[in-house]
């Protein structure tokens, strides 16, 4: 196993080792996807179940435990939970308050089940939901004693505001201001990182484990093996599923295509073999963890600094691996814009916009990133170009109820009850 390393923590100038531990965000979602599985083996339940049956407080009766593994069951993400934050703002939401949430949400389904493929958090909370109802333990003993154990990750736990660890290993992670990339700060230094690394800290099932690159590489193993989950199981996860008019689900980031299994992505290309995998982001880690079943490949990337390319190196390194050629990263109209904004001025940034926007093959538009961008530009004094950014936002993505509510925060904030155009 070789690794390229950094600095764990740069007030200490620790560095990083092969013990250092790091924040794995989404690609958590393989773990809860096993637990699932291993459920399903033991016959303790069946993937077309209704969630309702496990969660019978859950209002909607119609989603299913396969369409929150395939992010097919229309459920919104994090919004669910704006209410009852807006309600009270100190609180560090978990598992519990899921179901009501949901069920207090009027938009809380953006699609019918199995209409279409749309990522969801909150699914995965769910699902984590289910696995304590069925085990009657907390959703992290489950995962130690079942998988973390069994596949020899001695130094894989699951960590949270509410469940704290102490752990010399762990790294910290840090962020870059959007808008200025020289600039980096802890992740939970910013405010505009708070709700997502504390509020939403609290929960489970879509992210919080906390790994090595070397316990993935054992967890890697064991699912060769066999010794926590059996092939065929594994099989039936690496299948495609398709939507309610019978075309494969596709999603994909900057210049990778994958269809969508029972947690895992299922690279499109095929040329090297048939590669699995999952990615995670978040303020603070951005992390890759790649799996060519077909040779017995795995590409493992773990990043304390918030730096979405670090996927597109993580695949890049899976094609090197086969003889290919690296992926050349698109870059974000996000960061162009922002950052030619706060350089020179609108007219300037706007230019730049039209100038890339139907550049396709080498800059990529992200709703996610010109959020934040927005966020991160008015928590940090840049009140009136963070407006613009915000606004532009709901033009490009104009069915993104998320965008809006950032919006309408930092209207709220600003004192402004009536937007002025």
């Amino acid at each position: 196993m070789k690794s390229r390393r950094g600095p764990a923590n740069t007030l200490t100038h620790r560095a990083v080792t092969s013990a250092s531990a790091f924040h794995l965000a989404s690609v958590s979602k393989t773990f809860t996807s096993v637990a699932i599985l291993q459920l399903y083996e033991k016959g303790k339940l069946k993937l077309n179940d209704p969630v309702k049956k496990y969660i019978p407080e859950l209002g909607n009766g119609a989603i299913t435990i396969r369409q929150l593994l395939t992010h097919t069951s229309g459920l919104i993400d994090w919004q669910i939970l704006e209410k009852s934050y807006q309600q009270d703002t100190s609180k560090i939401f978990t598992l519990k308050d899921i179901p009501s949430a949901i069920n207090n949400h009027k938009d809380a389904f953006r699609s019918t089940p199995g209409e279409k493929w749309s990522y969801s958090n909150s699914g995965y909370n769910l699902l984590a939901i289910v696995v304590e109802r069925i085990a009657n333990a907390p959703f992290q003993d489950y995962l130690s004693k079942n998988i973390f154990k069994p596949a020899k990750m001695s130094n894989t736990y699951i960590s949270t505001p509410l469940i704290k660890v102490s752990d010399p290993n762990r790294v910290t992670g840090y962020d870059y201001l959007n808008f200025a990339p020289w600039v980096l700060q802890r992740a939970d230094s910013l405010k505009h990182n708070q709700i997502e690394l504390l509020h939403l800290d609290g929960l489970v099932g879509m992210g919080n484990v906390v790994s090595t690159a070397g316990d993935l590489l054992s967890f890697d193993k064991a699912l060769y093996e066999g010794k926590i989950i059996k092939k065929a199981t594994l099989d039936l996860a690496y299948t495609p599923i398709r939507l309610n008019n019978g075309e494969l689900a596709v999603t994909g980031w900057k210049n990778t295509t994958s269809y969508f299994g029972l947690g895992w992505c299922i690279l499109k290309d095929t040329t090297l073999g048939k590669v699995v995998f999952h990615t995670g982001g978040m303020p603070g880690a951005v992390t890759a963890f790649i799996r060519n079943i077909s040779k017995n490949q795995t590409v493992i990337v773990l990043n304390n600094i918030t730096h979405r390319s670090t996927h597109g190196t993580a695949m890049s390194l899976m094609y090197l691996l086969n003889g290919g050629a690296a992926q050349t990263d698109k870059k974000s109209i996000a960061n162009e814009f922002t950052r030619t904004l706060i350089k020179y001025n609108l007219n300037d940034a706007w230019a730049r916009f039209n100038s890339i926007k139907a550049d396709t093959a080498h800059f990529s538009m992200d709703e996610r990133e010109m959020n934040v961008a927005g966020i991160g530009m008015f928590y940090n004094n840049y009140k009136v170009q963070a407006m613009e950014v915000l606004r532009l936002n709901t033009v490009l993505f104009p069915g993104s109820a998320n965008i809006y509510d950032s919006l309408a925060m930092a209207l709220a904030d600003s004192g402004d009850k009536k937007m002025q155009y």
